[in-house]
């Protein structure tokens, strides 16, 4: 029920739906996937998707013309292939670049802070409760991550050759497109997981019912989560 919730959408066409194959596991590096993995997708796609799949900038796959009737097979072989996580469009469904791992214009890592947020997230119910959350994470200036248009953004930067990583809020690459402006001061590793977490956590308490992120931080302005971002630092 949770996968055709939240990876499931629908279609222009009476009969028909699009699916989201989420390629962020919790706690895997997000937008990996195996040759046995590609293989299961293109094999659903030609069997139930005519012969269509697609690649999206966040990081994961769509099944664009699946015939409602066909949803349940192509959960099972989506399950079958470890690729039916339901967590697209939340906040464990982070965009990353490669960051200082495989890039040699990075400042700071990025998968792991990613691993780790997911891993938060999922542990503490997160998703579930915080709903329509996009988290983006980039490992320079660069930003092949899209952190300026996250919901909640994080920048990785070079302090004196230490990684520290920069918080950013209320971007969002929608209709009403906006950047998100820069919380305060930088981060540690450590720091800026926990920071994240308060985040979600402060919006589930000032929210009011219905409101998403977005709304929540557009009615209240940043201040709330500033507190949350730096408690204690």
């Amino acid at each position: 029920a949770l996968w055709r919730t939240r990876n499931v959408k629908p279609h222009a066409r009476a009969g028909y739906a699009i699916v989201d194959v989420s390629l962020k596991p919790v706690g895997e590096a997000p937008g990996d996937a195996t040759a046995e993995q590609m293989e299961a997708v293109a094999d659903l796609a030609e069997r139930h998707s005519f012969d269509e799949a697609r690649a999206t900038h966040t990081q994961n796959l769509v099944l664009p013309h699946v015939r409602q009737s066909d949803l349940y097979a192509v959960y099972q072989g989506l399950d079958a292939a470890g690729l039916a996580t339901p967590n697209v469009g939340r906040a464990s469904d982070i965009i990353a670049c490669p960051g200082l791992d495989y890039c040699n214009l990075a400042n700071a890592r990025s998968i792991p802070i990613a691993q780790e947020i997911a891993k938060r997230v999922a542990a503490e119910g997160l998703d579930e409760a915080a709903g329509e959350v996009r988290i983006n994470i980039s490992g320079c200036i660069n930003a092949c991550g899209h952190h300026h248009v996250g919901h909640i953004g994080i920048l990785g930067v070079d302090k004196q050759g230490e990684e520290f990583y920069q918080v950013t809020l209320g971007g969002t690459s929608s209709n009403d497109a906006a950047l998100g402006a820069i919380a305060g001061k930088g981060l540690s590793a450590a720091e800026t997981v926990e920071a994240v977490i308060g985040v979600l956590k402060t919006y589930l308490t000032v929210r009011e019912e219905g409101e998403r992120f977005l709304d929540t931080h557009a009615r209240l302005g940043a201040d709330p989560f500033k507190e949350a971002l730096y408690a204690d630092r």
